[in-house]
């Protein structure tokens, strides 16, 4: 684990590995605010880091274990307010069921007892609005501050150019949150993966015309009579691991249902 920091913001960036497989996740504390938690799978090193770090509240930017396995033990031994958006409420009331390989990548969720985050939300010393970003998560948010320019935008980039979507991502959804992101005035960005970017607007830019791109070229391909299989052996002819790891929930093939079966709904009515 490396702590890194960026002006008054101090970064835990933590490392995860399973088999040839590593994916980085972060944690960020600004002004008395825990944004996320982490995974369980990390919990030795990351109780002791945040029995150290002084906060008086936590922002879960969604549901995910990677970014809530702490919380219950926060909840118990921190016992600060845990704020997230309400759509996710329900699903953090009982112990996650999570597929074998996130289970053995991120480590379990408990049960905790989040609070419905409001559209503002106020740390010690900065004012963040709060944006609802589904696409990745139903519950997704970011949170951004005007005055310093920030954006903690969670999972909503990661990469600007994925191969791959998981079963439940929506790539329309995506490219609406992506859109709505835009329409703030800000330069920093910190990703819970890919850490902080200094030119935050170019990199949130480049996936939207990425994804966007895409949309356009599987509707094409789509409207043409071509099955998802062909669309994907066109567009995504390579596999990655991660698609052997998730045993298929990451899949080219989510990508590409994630845009043609809102279509074919849509085409029914």
């Amino acid at each position: 684990m490396q702590i890194k920091s960026f002006e008054d913001v101090l970064q835990a960036d933590i490392p995860v590995r399973l088999a040839n497989n590593e994916l980085s996740v972060s944690l960020y504390l600004v002004d008395g605010m825990l944004i996320d938690t982490g995974p369980s799978r990390k919990a030795d090193m990351l109780t002791s880091l945040l029995s150290q770090w002084e906060f008086s509240q936590v922002v879960l930017t969604h549901h995910h274990e990677d970014h809530t396995g702490l919380a219950s033990w926060i909840q118990e031994e921190k016992r600060v307010p845990i704020y997230m958006h309400e759509t996710g409420i329900e699903l953090c009331l009982k112990r996650a069921k999570l597929p074998l390989y996130r289970h053995l990548f991120w480590g379990k969720r408990l049960a905790f007892e989040p609070e419905k985050i409001d559209r503002i939300i106020q740390s010690e010393q900065y004012t963040w609005e709060v944006i609802h970003t589904p696409g990745h998560a139903i519950d997704h948010i970011a949170l951004y501050n005007r005055e310093k320019g920030w954006m903690f935008g969670g999972d909503l980039y990661v990469q600007s150019k994925p191969k791959s979507m998981f079963r439940f991502e929506d790539v329309p959804q995506l490219i609406t949150s992506l859109r709505k992101m835009l329409s703030y005035d800000f330069t920093t960005y910190f990703c819970q993966h890919a850490g902080v970017i200094l030119d935050g607007k170019k990199v949130i830019k480049q996936k939207l015309d990425y994804l966007i791109s895409i949309q356009q070229k599987v509707l094409f391909m789509f409207n043409e009579g071509k099955s998802t299989k062909q669309i994907q052996q066109e567009l995504f002819p390579k596999k990655h691991m991660m698609n052997y790891y998730s045993f298929g929930e990451s899949s080219p093939r989510h990508f590409i249902n994630s845009i043609t079966q809102i279509t074919s709904s849509s085409m029914k009515y």
